[in-house]
């Protein structure tokens, strides 16, 4: 059954069939509703229902304005009836649309013990667009299906380039470390996220934890090319120097860009410079947070902590808090 649902204050709507989550259906009609990682698991997607009935797929952990009714998770909610919600971010950007395309691996190069870089390139003729910061679902050989992040600002080239982390104990990374192969088909679908650059004068902070380091890159990418002018520091944090993959690329930054600047952070003892997490060292550096963006990007733990400790010790407001939690 087809159901309408509007969107508050905005006047927007788009019509979802009962099977549909409402986030998938928001997509498909060229709404981008604010989400993260589409499993129920983030909470990015959470936004108010003013009215109407919704459902869940069974299992799912639910808050309890969830349960109550007072707010709905758009990614895993099916309509049940005609709905209003109301969503303080809603947009839409011409020529972005959910694809799915088929990419050969160009070129897998391993950037640290545990790191590889995944170029892919886009059959001929593909146009794939994205906002900086976005990711899509890479699916390989044995049919497993994992989100990673484009480390690009865009595709022109026909490339899309992932940076992937090993998981020893997972089903994709340790068939993407010991069998994928160059020329080796996947399939691309997206782009999804809601974690790109907003419009502002306010300066930034960029905040990267291992291979959250990748839609920073694209984010840096973007603001290189439209020679942005606000101020933007980066502090990307790891256990040990190798987790800083492509450090010499952020320091080329420093040397060249007059507006960027850089503090790695480690957690390990023997390193000479900032030491413990990283979100502390952007307190240290910055007590009052009240007039940034921060845009975070990384382990979960990593991003709530930096959401909460921002608030509660520099005056930060969430509503400029921008986040892609690898969860």
């Amino acid at each position: 059954m087809t159901y309408s649902v509007q969107i508050q204050p905005v006047g927007k709507q788009f019509e979802t069939q009962g099977e549909d989550s409402l986030l998938d259906s928001a997509l498909k009609s060229g709404i981008m509703l604010k989400h993260g990682c589409r499993d129920g698991k983030c909470g990015d997607c959470r936004t108010t229902l003013v009215s109407g009935q919704v459902a869940y797929p069974e299992g799912l952990e639910l808050s309890v304005s969830d349960q109550e009714g007072s707010t709905v998770l758009t990614c895993q909610a099916r309509a049940q009836s005609d709905l209003i919600l109301e969503s303080p971010e809603v947009t839409e950007f011409e020529g972005i649309s959910i694809q799915k395309v088929i990419g050969r691996v160009m070129q897998k190069s391993v950037a640290a013990e545990d790191v590889v870089i995944l170029t892919c390139m886009l059959a001929p003729g593909t146009e794939f667009k994205y906002l900086p910061g976005q990711y899509v679902d890479l699916t390989l050989a044995n049919g497993v299906t994992r989100s990673y992040s484009m480390a690009k600002a865009d595709a022109q080239d026909g490339n899309i380039e992932l940076h992937i982390r090993l998981v020893s104990s997972g089903q994709a990374t340790p068939f993407i470390f010991n069998e994928l192969q160059p020329k080796n088909r996947v399939t691309l679908e997206g782009p999804y996220g809601s974690f790109y650059l907003r419009e502002s004068e306010r300066p930034i902070i960029l905040l990267a934890s291992g291979t959250g380091f990748a839609p920073i890159k694209a984010l840096m990418e973007q603001m290189i090319a439209t020679a942005n002018q606000r101020s933007v520091h980066l502090f990307w944090g790891g256990r040990r120097q190798p987790d800083l993959y492509q450090n010499a690329l952020c320091e080329s930054w420093v040397a060249s860009l007059s507006w960027f600047s850089y503090t790695p952070v480690l957690s390990d003892e023997a390193w000479n410079g900032r030491q413990g997490f990283v979100h502390r060292a952007v307190i240290e550096d910055y007590p009052d947070l009240s007039g940034h963006q921060v845009y975070a990007c990384g382990a979960p733990i990593v991003i709530e902590s930096a959401k909460r400790d921002f608030v509660k010790e520099c005056g930060f407001d969430l509503q400029h808090f921008f986040a892609d939690a690898f969860v």
